[in-house]
C-alpha cells in the first residue's frame, strides 16, 4: 500500500514538472516546481527550478537590451525628422520670393543649386503668385555659381508654370560660365527672357507693368465711352 502511494505521489511531482515546464513555454516565467520534499526526485526539481530562474533572467535582460535598443532607435529616428526638417526650413529660407513693387516679384537665389532646392524654389514662387495676383516676377541668379541639366529644366518648367498662372517670369544674373554651360548642354532657354543684370530686368519689369496698365486704364476709358454713347 505504501509503494503505490509513493508511486502515485511520484507520477504526480512528475505531472507537476511538466505543468511547470508547460506555464514557462507558454511565457509565465513565475512558474517553479518549488518541491518540499527531500529524495532523489528533489534534485532534479530543484535544478529545474535552478534552470528556470537562470532563463528568467536572460529573458529579462534580452528585454532590457531590446527596450534600451529600441528607444535609442526612437531618438535616432526623432533626430532625423528634425534634422529632415531643418534642412526643409533652410531650403525655404533660402528660397525667399518678396513683392518688390506693384505687381513685381523677385526671387533671389544663391549658392548652389539643386534639384530639391530649385523644386521648393519654384513651388514658392508659384505660390506666391496665386497669393499676390502678381504677373511679373524675377529669378535672380546672380549669386549661383554653376546650373546642370536637371536644374536648367527646372528652371524652364518654373517659367511655363508660372506663364499658366498668367505671369510672365524673367531671369537675370546668367554668369559667363553658366551661358557656356547651357550652351554646351543643349539647353534651349530661347523662351525664356532673360536679362544681364538684376537691374535690367527690374527696369523690364516695371516698364512692362506701365504698359500693361496703361493699356488697361485705355480699356477702361473705351468701355466707359461706350456705354455713355
Amino acid at each position: 500500500m505504501s509503494e503505490t502511494y509513493n508511486i502515485k505521489k511520484i507520477k504526480e511531482r512528475i505531472n507537476h514538472i511538466e505543468d511547470v515546464l508547460a506555464s514557462v513555454a507558454a511565457g509565465d516565467m513565475d512558474a517553479r516546481v518549488e518541491s518540499e520534499t527531500e529524495d532523489d526526485l528533489s534534485g532534479i526539481e530543484a535544478a529545474i527550478d535552478l534552470l528556470i530562474d537562470d532563463l528568467t533572467d536572460e529573458l529579462r535582460q534580452r528585454e532590457k537590451m531590446q527596450k534600451e535598443v529600441e528607444e535609442k532607435l526612437s531618438k535616432i529616428q526623432e533626430q532625423q525628422k528634425t534634422i529632415v526638417q531643418q534642412q526643409e526650413d533652410l531650403l525655404e529660407l533660402s528660397s525667399p520670393v518678396s513683392k518688390v513693387w506693384d505687381n513685381i516679384l523677385i526671387l533671389p537665389v544663391i549658392g548652389t543649386l539643386d534639384s530639391q532646392r530649385t523644386q521648393i524654389m519654384m513651388e514658392n514662387l508659384l505660390q506666391k503668385i496665386v497669393d499676390t495676383g502678381c504677373t511679373m516676377a524675377i529669378l535672380d541668379i546672380t549669386g549661383v555659381p554653376t546650373v546642370d541639366t536637371q536644374v536648367a529644366n527646372h528652371l524652364l518648367k518654373t517659367v511655363t508654370s508660372a506663364r499658366l498662372l498668367g505671369a510672365e517670369c524673367i531671369i537675370s544674373g546668367i554668369s559667363p560660365a553658366i551661358a557656356q554651360t547651357i550652351v554646351h548642354l543643349g539647353i534651349d532657354l530661347s523662351v525664356i527672357r532673360t536679362k544681364a543684370t538684376l537691374q535690367d530686368a527690374m527696369i523690364f519689369a516695371m516698364k512692362q507693368n506701365k504698359q500693361s496698365e496703361d493699356a488697361r486704364l485705355r480699356l477702361l476709358r473705351t468701355n466707359s465711352d461706350e456705354t455713355t454713347e
